[in-house]
């Protein structure tokens, strides 16, 4: 049963696309799958003087979703305080999506 609407659908597209854009174009590229259209987000989360925790979520296909995924890493992972959402958490969401989409 549907309860509402957080936004109207103009608003989900647009968000979409910016999403999209995110993976074409900007920190998300480590997300992308050939063929595949890809929306995401990345972010850093600063935890005091811990190492930063690192996301990204995603779902795909973009224009008929299939999967959504949501990564986080804790203190960095395996890059430490150089760490990103980008570098770190979009190819674990990457791997994940490929799986469900194969």
């Amino acid at each position: 049963e549907e309860l509402s609407r957080a936004v109207t659908a103009s608003v989900a597209a647009d968000l979409t696309d910016m999403m999209v854009s995110v993976v074409t174009d900007g920190t998300g590229g480590n997300a992308a799958i050939p063929g595949v259209t890809v929306a995401g987000k990345t972010g850093t989360a600063q935890d005091g003087d811990r190492l930063p925790h690192v996301w990204f979520m995603s779902f795909a296909p973009a224009e008929a979703p299939q999967v959504a995924v949501a990564v986080i890493v804790e203190n960095g992972g395996r890059l430490g305080d150089q760490a990103s959402g980008g570098a770190v958490a979009a190819p674990i969401a990457r791997a994940v999506m490929e799986a469900v989409l194969q």
